[in-house]
């Protein structure tokens, strides 16, 4: 008898754990963080201890209190003897955290179904994290240690690439494959992120449509029309959709974000700055266009570029040579990169072995130069990046531009309060809102249905 259990994702945006079992199969729709939970106990400076693995996550009603399902590690650290795997897979509809975060815990032998652009995004956000809770392609087992090479009675830490062990990962080759007894058939779809994508699910018993995180209005708002399609031909008996704006009957489309940013831009005499997703390429990809036609150059972070460097040829975004792309090379540490007073090893000794390749590539540009020559750019900048304002001064005249949803909880009004501080000091207050949602409104969600 097929049967669904949800750990999370229900009345509340995100945390997506649904549990699939048939007679035969147990398998994870998702295994996502829930931001609501995990701000009831935690925040930036409280956060949960890496020392009891699992412990504090289950306490707190982050993770269900499950039997096969964690890494061994973790439980064999706070004295729990790992059972065997009771489950069969994880199927992910996109590589936002709210649908992907907690795969950081699960076993090394689970398989992790997902598309190539999940993959690689998983991937850039694994390398390019300085947090401890980002295991996703390879698990880095902790709490191991060995003896001393000059001194066997000692003992040393098992960290780094010695530590890593490659998770299982099954990227999407066909439109259809089994586990078991279950049968999946894999819709691409537009949401927010690269790579998303909708199940169509035939247990013996059953049929199963889990729609994911979707919108009709982004650039390839067609993929979720074709999904639509699909899924009324194949007949399901259960569909489990997504409600985020459910309550909301209207809404931007990219190409709306596209034209008011345009006008926006033409008439700003200085600086741009802009705050989008750091891994929405549709965004990116409208902020590129918006300053291609408006002669200057877009400005990504480090970490955008990397992106760029492991999605080129697989989602269409500007390759990180492209003439209209700049890199920013922030400060950081000692801050002393292209500082003449400094050995050059010194300099580089600030930059993580990912971010080197970027620093000295010819499309890099560090505050100095954007300072000197504003009208020549649009910087995209988050809440985290701020603090670069400092360096920059932009000139009277400038603006930002916040292409982001608006805040609808406590901690995110404070946040925006912050950003709003930062903005009035260097007269960049208020600033303009340019969004569209990565999530369907009222009124698709009803006519999908």
């Amino acid at each position: 008898m097929t049967s669904l259990t949800f750990y999370g994702g229900v009345g509340e945006v995100g945390g997506n754990k649904i549990l699939l079992e048939s007679a035969k199969a147990k398998i994870w729709l998702d295994f996502g963080m829930s931001f609501t939970q995990f701000g009831k106990y935690f925040d930036e400076f409280l956060q949960p201890r890496k020392c009891k693995g699992i412990g504090d996550f289950i306490e707190m009603g982050l993770l269900p209190d499950l039997k096969g399902l964690y890494r061994e590690d973790y439980l064999e650290k706070i004295k729990i003897k790992p059972d065997k795997t009771a489950f069969d897979g994880v199927l992910l509809n996109h590589s936002h955290a709210d649908h992907c975060a907690y795969v950081h815990f699960i076993r090394k032998d689970i398989p992790i179904y997902c598309s190539e652009e999940s993959h690689l995004i998983m991937k850039a956000l694994e390398d390019t994290s300085s947090t401890g809770w980002l295991d996703f392609l390879n698990l880095k087992e902790a709490f191991k240690f060995k003896p001393q090479k000059k001194d066997p009675t000692k003992y040393t830490k098992i960290q780094g690439e010695e530590a890593e062990v490659p998770r299982r990962f099954e990227i999407f080759t066909k439109k259809k494959f089994a586990i078991k007894d279950i049968e999946v058939t894999v819709c691409p779809t537009c949401h927010s992120v690269a790579g998303s994508t909708a199940f169509l699910i035939k247990t013996p018993d059953a049929k199963i449509v889990y729609t994911g995180d979707i919108r009709f209005h982004g650039y390839k708002g067609e993929l979720t029309t074709q999904f639509v399609e699909a899924a009324r031909d194949f007949k399901p008996d259960i569909l489990l959709c997504e409600g985020t704006r459910v309550d909301n009957q209207s809404g931007n489309s990219e190409e709306d974000v596209l034209l008011k940013a345009n006008k926006l831009v033409a008439s700003c005499k200085n600086l741009v700055l802009v705050n989008f997703p750091i891994r929405d390429t549709d965004r990116l990809k409208t902020f590129y266009d918006v300053a291609v036609q408006n002669n200057r150059k877009l400005v990504v972070s480090l970490k955008q570029a990397y992106l760029l460097k492991l999605l080129e040829g697989k989602v269409d975004v500007p390759s990180i040579n492209d003439k209209n792309i700049r890199f920013f090379v922030p400060y950081k540490v000692w801050g002393c990169f292209k500082d003449s007073r400094f050995p050059e090893n010194i300099q580089y000794a600030d930059y993580d072995y990912w971010e080197r390749e970027f620093i000295d590539h010819k499309n890099a540009v560090m505050a100095e130069d954007i300072r000197k020559n504003e009208k020549e750019y649009l910087m995209r900048l988050d809440a985290f990046e701020l603090k670069h304002l400092v360096d920059i001064k932009p000139s009277e005249g400038s603006i930002f531009i916040k292409s982001v949803c608006e805040p609808f909880n406590e901690e995110m009004f404070l946040d925006h309060e912050r950003i709003d501080n930062w903005l009035k000091h260097f007269k960049l207050f208020p600033a303009a809102q340019v969004h569209s949602s990565g999530h369907a409104n009222g009124f698709e969600i009803a006519k999908m249905i």
